[in-house]
C-alpha cells in the first residue's frame, strides 16, 4: 500500500495547475498507482480549456471598457449591444459550457478511473470522486464571493442605462445615468478580472493540500484497501479523480454529459469529496449552485453519510447552508444522484486561502486522513449492505 508520505509529496506539495506539465504527470503517476494494486485502471481523456476561466475576467475587462467608451460617445445603441452580448458569452463559456473563447489553448487532459468490481452483478454502482488539478488565486472563496454576487446587478444597469440613452439620448439624467453605468461596469470587471484572473501572476503557486489533494490521497488508499479486502458483494465501485474543476467545474461537466448521456444500466450515485484530511467534523454541501441554477444534494445519500457517521463518531452529519460550485453539480445536472462531502478545520467556520500558497500539507491531519478513509469504506459496505433505493 502506497505511503502517505509519498501520496502527499505527490498530491499536497506540488502545484498541479490545468495547462501545465504537472498536471499530466500527476494523471500518469495516479494511474499507475491505482493499476499497481490490481484494480482495472484507466485514463479518460478529454478536451481540456484550461485558460476559459482566467479569459473570462479579460472578456468582462475588455467588455466594460467597450461600453463606457461607447456612453461616453453617446453610441447608444453600441452600448446595448455590448450589455447585452457580453453577459451571454460569458454565460455561454461559464454556465452552459460553450467555449466561446475557451477554446484558446484547449489540450488533452485525463481524468484517472479505477474499478473495484462486486463477486457478482452489479445491483448498483457508487462513484467516489475528487478533483487533483488545482489553482492558485488572489482571493479566495469568501472574498470572491461577492465581485460574483454583483455580477447580475452590474449587468442589469448597464442594460437599463444603454436602454434609456437609447431611448431618451437628449435627457441630461440619461446620459449621466448611463457615464455612471459605464464606470460601475469598469470598476466590477477590474475586480473581477483579480478575482478569477490575476492570479496567474502570483509567484507562489497552490499545492492543493486540502483542495483536493487530501481526498485524493484518501481515494487512493481506499481503491488498495478494497483491492485486497474481501469484494463487495453487489456494488461496483468507482473511484474518479477528475481533472479541470478548478477551470469552472467544466473537467466533470463533460464527463458527465459524455458518460450519462443516457441513463445508466444500474443505479448510479456519486459521493463528490473536497478538503477531506481537515478533521473528521465532516459535512455535505447545501446546494450545488451554478449562476442560475441550483441542485440540492441527494437525500438517499445523505441518510447514508449521517448514519454511518453517527455510528462510529457518535456524531451528526453537517448541513453547511451556503451552496457552492464542486463537481457534484454536474452530475446531479445530468440526473445523477449525487452530493459533496467536505471537513472542517478545527475552529474555522469556512476555509480561507484554498487557492494559494496557505493551501499545504501542514492544515491535513494524518490522523483524519486515516479515519476518513476508513469512514469511506464503512459507507461502501453500508451501501453494498443495503443498496440505495
Amino acid at each position: 500500500m502506497t505511503s502517505w508520505d509519498v501520496l502527499l509529496q505527490r498530491l499536497a506539495e506540488t502545484p498541479r495547475e490545468n495547462g501545465t506539465p504537472a498536471l499530466h504527470q500527476t494523471a500518469t503517476w495516479l494511474h499507475e498507482t491505482l493499476a499497481a494494486s490490481g484494480l482495472a485502471t484507466e485514463s479518460v481523456g478529454f478536451t481540456s480549456h484550461p485558460y476559459a476561466l482566467r479569459l473570462a475576467g479579460v472578456v468582462a475587462l475588455v467588455a466594460a471598457a467597450s461600453y463606457l467608451r461607447a456612453v461616453l460617445a453617446g453610441r447608444a445603441w453600441a452600448a446595448l449591444a455590448v450589455a447585452l452580448v457580453a453577459p451571454a458569452v460569458l454565460l455561454a463559456n461559464l454556465e452552459w459550457y460553450v467555449p466561446v473563447f475557451g477554446w484558446i489553448g484547449a489540450e488533452r487532459a485525463h481524468h484517472v478511473r479505477a474499478v473495484v468490481p462486486p463477486s457478482g452483478e452489479p445491483e448498483q454502482r457508487l462513484i467516489l470522486a475528487a478533483h487533483y488539478d488545482t489553482k492558485t488565486d488572489l482571493l479566495d472563496h469568501s472574498q470572491r464571493r461577492l465581485v460574483q454576487a454583483l455580477a447580475g446587478p452590474v449587468m442589469g444597469v448597464m442594460l437599463v442605462a444603454a436602454a434609456l440613452l437609447l431611448a431618451l439620448p437628449r435627457r441630461r439624467f440619461a446620459r449621466r445615468l448611463a457615464r455612471g453605468a459605464g464606470w460601475l461596469a469598469l470598476l466590477w470587471a477590474a475586480a473581477f478580472f483579480v478575482a478569477i484572473s490575476a492570479g496567474v501572476f502570483a509567484r507562489a503557486r497552490s499545492p492543493g493540500a486540502l483542495d483536493d489533494g487530501g481526498a485524493c490521497a484518501a481515494l487512493v488508499r481506499l481503491a488498495e484497501g478494497l483491492a485486497a479486502a474481501p469484494p463487495l458483494a453487489r456494488t461496483e465501485l468507482e473511484i474518479l479523480l477528475l481533472a479541470a474543476e478548478e477551470v469552472g467545474v467544466r473537467g466533470s461537466w463533460l464527463y458527465a454529459a459524455g458518460r450519462f448521456a443516457e441513463p445508466p444500466a444500474v443505479p448510479t450515485f456519486v459521493v463528490n469529496l473536497e478538503g477531506i484530511g481537515a478533521s473528521m467534523a465532516l459535512g455535505v454541501v447545501g446546494a450545488e449552485r451554478f449562476s442560475l441554477r441550483a441542485f440540492p444534494p441527494d437525500p438517499r445519500l445523505v441518510d447514508l453519510l449521517d448514519g454511518v457517521l453517527r455510528a462510529r463518531e457518535g456524531r451528526e452529519l453537517e448541513r453547511a447552508p451556503r451552496g457552492a460550485a464542486t463537481d457534484a453539480r454536474s452530475f446531479l445536472a445530468h440526473g445523477i444522484p449525487a452530493l459533496t462531502l467536505f471537513s472542517r478545520e478545527p475552529g474555522v467556520r469556512e476555509a480561507r486561502g484554498l487557492h494559494s500558497s496557505a493551501d499545504s500539507r501542514e492544515r491535513l491531519d494524518p490522523q483524519a486522513l486515516e479515519a476518513s478513509v476508513a469512514y469511506l469504506e464503512a459507507v461502501v459496505r453500508a451501501a453494498d449492505a443495503e443498496p440505495l433505493r
